[in-house]
């Protein structure tokens, strides 16, 4: 006859937390330094409601070198104009018009 003894078990493994090796800090402009009409380099906001461009505010030469640059690399970025936080990836950004919220196009 066997002897029951209780099974000793090591409890809940060990999970490491899984980071995106590609997110990447952007800062962006805020709404009251674009100028409707003018081109920025960025994106244009996910939220359909919006859909207003996301500038990025340029680097300057004495900063922290740029990383390199991959495709495969996101920007978690709030819009300014409407709050709406999404994931954009680097590659995707371009350059695109300016409209003010409240102009009819």
């Amino acid at each position: 006859m066997a002897i029951k003894r209780p099974s000793k078990s090591p409890g809940t493994p060990v999970r490491k937390q899984v980071t995106s090796p590609g997110l990447r800090h952007v800062d962006v402009k805020v709404a009251h330094q674009m100028v409707p009409g003018d081109p920025y380099l960025g994106w244009l906001c996910k939220n359909k409601a919006c859909g207003l461009v996301i500038a990025i505010v340029p680097t300057q030469a004495g900063s922290k070198p740029a990383l390199a640059e991959s495709g495969d690399q996101l920007a978690a970025i709030k819009c300014p104009h409407c709050g709406n936080e999404d994931l954009y990836r680097w590659s995707a950004r371009g350059e695109h018009k300016y409209t003010a919220a409240g102009a009819a196009t």
